[in-house]
């Protein structure tokens, strides 16, 4: 990760999500600005930018204000984020961990300032480490999400799942399907007989049932 090297606040995004309640809001804003106001003159940020959205859940990133917040980061345009919790941020831990990763991939830092333990200002000594475990926390997930696709597709092959795009089934094999299921052949066994998956099969059996039924 090729974090920026400068010390201190320069070009600050602060941002708030808030719900229809003003309170919350206030309380974000105040302890937000405390904070910046206690920082030593010297290190204070020389411009602020303030993003704002109301009423939008942080489980998703789909928040216009954030959006543009994060367009700002990746081109340059501010080298700091404060928040008043990481919650503001993001509700999901494993997409907070991954912004936080690409942030610092751009040279942005991040500050929660009620959790001191997620200040990962330029300045912290300790950012780095910080950053290399969430990164090992993320790879973590990648691995665990890999692990329970393979997994799945496993157990789907072994239901006689027939994965990828549907297959083109002509008259044929429709009549083929029909005529062993008339010899009392299971739906699996049909399938294994005609290479089809047991989806398949029981749609065929299905639309005949239904065609049967209409006519």
């Amino acid at each position: 990760m090729n974090g920026a090297k400068k010390k201190g606040l320069s070009r600050v995004a602060l941002y708030y999500r808030v719900s229809t309640d003003k309170q919350d809001l206030i309380s974000q804003k105040t302890a937000v600005e405390a904070w910046i106001g206690a920082l030593p003159e010297g290190s204070k940020p020389t411009s602020i930018k303030v993003y704002q959205d109301e009423g939008i859940s942080g489980t998703t990133t789909r928040r216009p204000q954030f959006q543009q917040m994060m367009k700002d980061a990746y081109s340059g345009s501010i080298d700091t984020i404060i928040v008043y919790r990481l919650d503001r941020f993001s509700r999901q831990a494993t997409t907070a961990i991954k912004l936080l990763l690409d942030l610092d991939e751009v040279g942005v830092a991040f500050i929660s300032v009620t959790q001191p333990v997620l200040n990962l200002g330029h300045e912290n000594p300790f950012r780095r480490t910080m950053l290399a475990a969430f990164a090992e926390i993320a790879e973590i997930e990648r691995e665990t999400i890999v692990t329970r696709v393979k997994a799945g597709l496993e157990a789907a092959k072994k239901k006689g799942v027939r994965l990828g795009p549907p297959v083109k089934v002509g008259d044929e094999v429709r009549r083929q399907v029909i005529d062993l299921r008339g010899e009392g052949k299971s739906i699996r066994d049909i399938g294994s007989c005609l290479n089809l998956s047991v989806g398949t099969v029981h749609k065929i059996l299905k639309e005949e049932e239904n065609s049967v039924s209409s006519s």
